[in-house]
């Protein structure tokens, strides 16, 4: 039994308790840290790489926010000084002119838009090359979903609130982010509900466009044809 004991005194003696957090805080208050040079520069450095890595993610959002709101500015005041007061539409041939004018500077803005409004700019820019081809030629039957917005916006150009809801009703369905004409699509589709006066059929499709884009929603454009209606 005196052996048993002896045994267990020794294993007891060889485990050595863990340093807790309040030594080692008595221990850096004492500067008994100071004898241990590579310890204090390791943590220096750490503390360094920590605070610089923090200052560079704010760094960065401030600047991807920047360039966000930069960009959907410039988008913004371009399609308004084309498509002038939202409550009195241009004419379909005034309206193509302002188009061909601004279009360089649609083309400078999608090539420089942030990576998660390229689509949404390229998508633009290229509708507004499709109804700028022939806008007073006959035009052909939409075969996919770029051609049916060009025709959709030739409709509501001239008015034609009724015309371009069918022509538009098929996009519905699949008017998703994925898809880089669905912005397009639901300002089209506002501005049906302008010609047509339906303000409260207006915030309905508002409501669902916002749900389904969430983050991605561009709601300047958007909010203007509501308030023009």
């Amino acid at each position: 039994m005196a052996v048993k004991k002896n045994i267990k005194q020794k294993e007891i003696q060889i485990q050595k308790p863990a340093q807790s957090l309040t030594a080692f805080q008595r221990k850096v208050s004492s500067g008994s840290i100071d004898d241990n040079p590579y310890l204090l520069k390791r943590l220096l450095i750490t503390g360094a790489v920590v605070i610089a890595t923090l200052a560079l993610m704010v760094f960065w959002n401030m600047w991807r926010n920047h360039k966000i709101e930069q960009h959907e500015t410039a988008l913004s005041a371009l399609i308004t000084e084309v498509e002038g007061r939202l409550s009195n539409p241009l004419p379909f041939e005034e309206k193509a002119q302002r188009m061909r004018n601004a279009l360089p500077r649609l083309e400078e803005i999608a090539q420089k838009a942030p990576s998660n409004r390229k689509d949404v700019a390229e998508g633009l820019l290229f509708a507004w090359k499709l109804q700028l081809e022939d806008p007073s030629g006959s035009l052909p039957t939409p075969t996919d979903p770029w051609s049916r917005l060009r025709l959709a916006q030739r409709s509501i150009a001239l008015g034609n609130a009724v015309e371009a809801q069918e022509i538009l009703s098929v996009l519905h369905k699949d008017a998703k982010p994925n898809n880089a004409w669905s912005q397009i699509y639901w300002s089209a589709l506002l501005r049906v509900r302008q010609l047509e006066g339906n303000r409260e059929q207006a915030l309905k499709d508002f409501a669902e466009y916002r749900k389904i884009f969430k983050g991605k929603a561009d709601l300047r454009e958007m909010e203007q044809v509501l308030n023009a209606i």
